[in-house]
C-alpha cells in the first residue's frame, strides 16, 4: 500500500496552518526562495557610488532644445486637480 502524497504550496503562515493534520507525519519541505529583503537599519541596503556609464547610455539621446514644446504639451494636457 502506498502512502497518499500531499503537496501544499504558499507561504509559511499557509503551510504551519496545516500543523495539526501533519502531525506524527513523515514530511519533506522545499523553500523555494528566501524571504524578501526590505532595507532596515539592521540590514541596509548597500552604498555603491555611481559609475557614470548609466549617465553614458543616455548620451546623445537628447537634443536639448525641446523644453518649450514640452512645457506646450504640459499646460494644454493637464487637467484641474478633483
Amino acid at each position: 500500500m502506498t502512502a497518499k502524497r500531499l503537496e501544499i504550496e504558499g507561504d509559511w503562515e499557509k503551510i504551519i496552518s496545516y500543523s495539526d493534520a501533519l502531525a506524527g507525519c513523515k514530511v519533506r519541505m522545499t523553500v523555494l526562495s528566501g524571504p524578501p529583503q526590505s532595507p532596515s537599519p539592521d540590514n541596509p541596503v548597500p552604498f555603491r557610488f555611481a559609475s557614470g556609464r548609466s549617465l553614458l547610455r543616455h548620451a546623445g539621446t537628447g537634443l536639448g532644445d525641446d523644453l518649450e514644446d514640452c512645457l506646450k504639451i504640459v499646460y494644454e494636457t493637464r487637467r484641474p486637480v478633483a
